[in-house]
């Protein structure tokens, strides 16, 4: 196995690959085999191999890669090079959660296990080329109001508020029939009254 330029030295080597596939039961409390697929996660492997205490030097250096970060702090990036790798189709790895380290029983060796995980995995990637979906806009339901506020209509330009259609009819009918008798005397005093003053 090799960690960016490094050749992990130890024996025992074994690597285990892990896909996690996130599925959501559809069930509930029933028993049908309902899911909803919420995507691929990065896969990973699990190394463990044994290092002899005699060369102590090689444990040190895969700690040192473990806890290595680039000039903005952030963990280096590694290609690695390995049988499992390649047939997962894993070409870059980050070190992840723990890096253990024990004494084997023999007091010679050191069992050591670490996790490497999957660096910008190919669902990563498709996902971010997609292009983003803009927020639909939100319509509540009926007429929408202008910003500069509510629009005058022009058979409504004096104000008076808008008659139904049954409010509307029974005014054409008294328009119609023509003014009842108070009003037509309401107008003829104030006829009365404008030739006197003239």
């Amino acid at each position: 196995m090799m960690i960016g330029q490094y050749q992990v030295q130890g024996c025992s080597l074994k690597v285990v690959g892990n896909l996690r596939i996130s599925n959501e039961e559809l069930s509930g409390s029933s028993s049908a085999t309902d899911r909803a697929h919420k995507g691929f996660k990065p896969k990973s492997l699990t190394v463990s191999l044994q290092i002899n205490q005699n060369s102590p030097e090689h444990l040190t250096r895969l700690i040192e890669l473990a806890e290595s970060v680039n000039e903005q702090g952030k963990q280096t990036v590694y290609t690695l090079v390995d049988p499992t790798a390649k047939a997962m189709n894993i070409r870059q790895v980050q070190f992840n959660d723990n890096f253990s380290v024990r004494e084997a029983s023999d007091k010679r060796l050191w069992q050591v296990q670490f996790t490497l995980s999957e660096y910008r995995s190919v669902p990563e990637k498709v996902e971010q080329r997609q292009p983003k979906k803009d927020p639909k806009k939100q319509q509540a339901e009926g007429n929408s109001i202008p910003p500069d506020g509510p629009q005058q209509d022009s058979t409504n330009a004096n104000n008076e508020p808008e008659l139904t259609s049954f409010e509307q009819y029974l005014k054409e009918i008294d328009e119609a029939i023509g003014p009842s008798e108070t009003e037509q005397l309401a107008e003829n005093q104030s006829a009365k009254h404008t030739a006197g003053a003239a």
